[in-house]
């Protein structure tokens, strides 16, 4: 998890105690010291930046399982986009199928297909959309990732699709079936990247399943993820 200083993560020692936890500070100066002990070296790219130092920092004493949160636990509008009861983090948790993580690898912690389904990034838009940053970024970044050409990505990629909003969870399997020096590059491509935090945060925020070894389009629909990841049996009624 990435926070800022003006932000409370107190939750997360408080109440989530069957669970370890990492939670990095982004927008210290170099020469400050952390509450938690852990920091990142640049604040950029939303949660991108702490969740790859965290796999580069942890890479050689992984969990079974790592799940990737936001700092903002509950409530409207701030965590509008988790699944549970409250719009709560903590719920959502106690809910997650621990199986079905490690027998996918990787799991979109998010059901509901909007934003981000069934079509959200579409790298051959025409005409283009300028306010739509991220797909006019989309092919520039993932091509560096991939070590790609532009046009290899828009024919490989024409269409990427999934849930928002980068909140996930990943096996220990699924982290190591990569070096951790592709996690080093991942987070010197971020740092050398010129495009904004915003956008290269959202690029990114389109990217965490493919990289986790997942179709461009990963759109399951919204009852079927949350009667396979929350064994939610009655749908929206079961915690709305």
């Amino acid at each position: 998890m990435g926070r800022l200083s003006s932000e409370d993560t107190d939750w997360v020692q408080a109440i989530m105690l069957d669970w370890n936890h990492a939670v990095y500070f982004v927008d210290l100066a170099p020469n400050q010291h952390s509450p938690t002990g852990l920091k990142t070296k640049m604040n950029k790219a939303k949660e991108a930046t702490p969740y790859l130092t965290y796999i580069v920092e942890h890479y050689d004493s992984l969990p079974d399982i790592a799940v990737f949160l936001h700092a903002h636990r509950q409530s409207w509008p701030e965590a509008w986009h988790n699944d549970a009861k409250g719009y709560d983090a903590v719920n959502m948790l106690h809910e997650l199928k621990l199986d079905v993580v490690l027998e996918r690898g990787y799991v979109n912690l998010r059901c509901i297909a909007t934003p981000g389904c069934p079509d959200e990034v579409q790298v051959n838009r025409d005409p283009s959309e300028e306010e739509r940053r991220a797909e006019l970024a989309y092919p520039y970044v993932y091509g560096k990732f991939f070590n790609l050409t532009v046009d290899e990505v828009e024919q490989q990629n024409p269409v990427v699709a999934t849930p928002c909003c980068a909140q996930f969870a990943v096996s220990k399997a699924q982290v190591l079936s990569k070096p951790k020096a592709e996690y080093v590059r991942y987070l010197a491509l971020i740092e050398e990247s010129d495009y904004d935090d915003d956008t290269l945060g959202t690029v990114m925020e389109y990217m965490w399943h493919i990289l986790f070894g997942r179709d461009a389009v990963h759109c399951e629909p919204t009852a079927q993820c949350w009667a396979n990841i929350y064994g939610r049996g009655d749908g929206w009624s079961s915690w709305s």
